[in-house]
């Protein structure tokens, strides 16, 4: 039994609300005392139960209940159910290493994803709460992995901290989705100064993006998929910045097949184009012409997908393609003669660059 079960079996048996909330070394000290003797004992404080849990680098967990309508025989037995859960992680010498309110605030997230509840603020009961008033840059990490062995959180966790620092965060959401919180700082946090100025937040967050990528890879087998938002204060809306990153996630399913890391700012007509309904989709594809022909050929597709990619450079898009301007150009002239779009001019590309995307979701739906 973890720490989430044992709160929902004691509000079960109370009838009254209950909470797990993690307490820094002062709030500690203050409710339940100094020593390692006094964090062990349970204290009542503003109408409520509170006995610590266990503790972790230097913050201590602690489990609460009301205790209004509570009879001293409920409450008795209730606080014993506790303390007798906390002496069996001591002599255990297990210590959580916050798994348990990680996946107390995952679930708390999902039910607001699925009230379509996504500005709403994190409750003071999430114990996870008083570590995410500062500035954290979100990553979603999507497993496509259908069969194997399921991957162990503190495996993940490890791995995720070694990558970013001790104070990264790893959030389980639904099975094989995590979320993944760190600190703002590792944009800042190279030597290369030169490179720094050059950068932007976009494109470190991306290198930051394909470097998780290439680590999560390189240690487990499979398919991953990773997002990432700009910098946010998790405490509050973080559920909405989830659901920006899950449809990111699901964009880039349909129109970057083969690609791995998926970024909001990078699909923005994407997601213009699969908002249209189905039926209207359709008309439109009708209605630009037929270059079924042209988007059904592999070797065209890529094609166009590269010159979009670059900028409709034909240099830069031979050198990408690993092949002659020449070559580039005999296939430019023979999409323009099977359709009449010549992707050389703005207009025509746009519309072809249109067509493309309608004739990716339509076919994929």
């Amino acid at each position: 039994m973890d720490t989430e079960t044992l709160r929902l079996k004691l509000e079960q048996f109370t009838g009254n609300k209950t909470g797990i909330k993690q307490l820094g070394r002062q709030q500690a000290a203050s409710l339940f005392g100094v020593g390692q003797e006094a964090r062990e004992r349970s204290a009542v404080h503003e109408g409520s139960l509170w006995v610590p849990l266990y503790e972790s680098e230097g913050r201590v967990t602690a489990l609460w209940i009301k205790r209004e309508g509570l009879s001293p025989i409920e409450l008795q037995l209730a606080q014993f159910a506790a303390e007798n859960y906390a002496a069996a992680l001591k002599a255990s010498g297990f210590k959580e290493e916050g798994e348990t309110e990680a996946r107390q605030l995952g679930a708390w997230l999902n039910a607001q994803l699925e009230q379509d509840e996504d500005a709403g603020e994190i409750p003071d009961d999430i114990a996870l709460k008083s570590r995410l008033f500062t500035d954290m840059i979100p990553f979603l990490l999507v497993s496509e992995n259908t069969h194997g062995s399921e991957i162990a959180y503190r495996a993940l966790l490890k791995l995720i901290r070694s990558y970013f620092d001790s104070t990264a965060l790893l959030i389980p959401l639904k099975e094989k989705e995590w979320l993944i919180l760190a600190r703002k700082e590792l944009l800042t946090d190279t030597e290369d100064k030169e490179e720094l100025e050059e950068s932007d937040d976009e494109e470190l967050l991306a290198q930051a993006c394909m470097g998780l990528h290439e680590l999560i890879a390189s240690e487990w087998v499979g398919v991953f998929h990773v997002s990432v938002s700009s910098s946010i204060i998790p405490a509050k809306g973080l559920a909405g910045v989830i659901a920006l990153l899950r449809e990111t996630i699901s964009l880039g399913r349909i129109f970057q097949v083969g690609e791995y890391i998926h970024l909001p700012w990078g699909l923005q007509l994407e997601r213009l184009v699969n908002s249209i309904p189905s039926g209207r989709r359709r008309q439109l594809l009708g209605q630009f012409g037929d270059y079924t022909a042209v988007l059904a050929d592999k070797e065209m597709l890529l094609t166009l997908e590269t010159f979009f990619q670059m900028d409709c450079n034909v240099s830069e898009t031979a050198k990408k393609l690993y092949i002659h301007r020449n070559t580039l150009l005999y296939r430019l002239d023979k999409i323009k003669q099977e359709t009449g779009a010549d992707v050389r001019s703005f207009g025509d590309a746009a519309i072809m660059k249109l067509t493309m995307l309608l004739y990716k979701v339509t076919k994929r739906k």
